[in-house]
């Protein structure tokens, strides 16, 4: 399944969307008690039909000279698309189409329009039985790379999801059977691929397999440190790329955690600064040229690159971190594919000094020439 955010014309009417439309079917497969658990507070506006969106379903679309450029969004494990509505409608209300895809078995619930409903797939369970001779940091390291290992299959077959929204509209315009004024006004000749978490890893696969992508974003996706993985080959990728996280400080791990560990605090150190250190070593060898952002707000949770902490947010405090978090996503977000897909200059990527340096950090890799 698929949602199509896109710009419309600016004295189109009609009533705001609902914030989650599948309300009613999510009711009948899934406990009132686990939805207010998910979407706590904001599950009562939802009940009365108040938590709406600010876009209008069916309204005509409207691009500007040469075309719409097109985005497909990958959403976070087990997340639902409706959580990054904030971000689809900052870029359809710039003349952007954002595709956001619900992974089949990875997101909590589908509903198809024949009414199948699909819930996500259980977990795997770590059944490899761990090497006893090994110190304790090791085997947890090798239980974690295993895991890895899982994620990286699921980003790789949410990558094919990218790729096949890609290749239907292609294939539909290639054999003229694009009907939708919609689709008609696309431009996928600046095509791009974004997502969160998860999500963002797919996006990144996506852009190192189809060079139809021509700009790809991740949004605090890294398995081991990183925010994605070399080819067989060592390549990285031929697009730009901005890899977009927030600031994760590391407290001193106390010695007796360290004895619990079998590691030394210099084997620590060590790990801790390969980790660190993983993403910078990608994004310079991108020849293309890529960007870092990291988000400078302490209160900013790894669901800050969605509408989750807004929607939970008690006390006007909460709010206004979720919101200033979040104007920084959404303007840091456009500003890449501004630059990437349309050629514009003067975003917030290109300031010298950016106007919100204690919000946001921007780190430049040039293209190799």
């Amino acid at each position: 399944m698929v949602d199509i955010w896109y710009p419309t014309t600016r004295g189109a009417r009609g009533e705001p969307a609902s914030y989650l439309p599948l309300l009613p079917t999510l009711r009948r497969v899934a406990s009132d008690s686990v939805l207010r658990r998910r979407f706590s507070p904001a599950y009562a506006l939802m009940e009365a039909g108040r938590l709406t969106t600010h876009a209008i379903e069916g309204a005509p679309a409207h691009c500007r000279d040469g075309g719409c450029p097109f985005l497909v969004f990958s959403h976070g494990g087990g997340e639902d698309r409706s959580f990054y509505t904030a971000q689809f409608e900052e870029l359809a209300s710039h003349g952007y189409v954002v595709a956001a895809v619900a992974h089949t078995f990875d997101t909590h619930v589908v509903v198809f329009p024949d009414a199948r409903v699909i819930r996500a797939a259980p977990q795997p369970r770590d059944t490899v039985p761990d090497d006893p001779t090994l110190p304790v940091w090791r085997r947890e390291l090798a239980r974690e790379q295993r895991s890895d290992a899982h994620l990286r299959r699921l980003a790789t077959v949410e990558a094919l999801d990218i790729r096949f929204v890609l290749d239907q509209l292609m294939n539909e315009r290639g054999n003229g059977q694009l009907r939708s004024p919609l689709f008609r006004q696309l431009d996928l000749e600046r095509a791009g691929a974004l997502g969160h978490s998860l999500g963002g890893e797919a996006a990144a696969v996506a852009c190192q397999l189809d060079r139809r992508l021509k700009a790809c974003l991740n949004q605090d996706g890294a398995m081991h440190g990183r925010p994605f993985w070399r080819d067989a080959a060592g390549r990285t990728m031929s697009q730009p790329f901005m890899y977009f996280t927030r600031d994760n400080p590391r407290s001193q791990i106390p010695d007796s955690v360290l004895a619990q560990l079998q590691i030394t605090r210099r084997e620590m150190d060590s790990l801790s600064a390969d980790i660190a250190s993983g993403p910078e070593r990608l994004l310079r060898d991108i020849p293309a040229g890529a960007y870092l952002v990291t988000l400078m707000i302490p209160a900013a949770s790894h669901m800050a690159f969605s509408d989750e902490p807004l929607m939970q947010a008690v006390g006007d405090s909460s709010k206004a971190a979720a919101l200033l978090a979040l104007g920084a996503v959404n303007r840091y977000t456009r500003a890449f594919f501004d630059k990437t897909l349309l050629g514009q200059s003067g975003t917030p990527l290109d300031e010298r000094r950016p106007s919100d340096s204690g919000v946001a950090t921007v780190q430049i890799f040039r293209p190799k020439r």
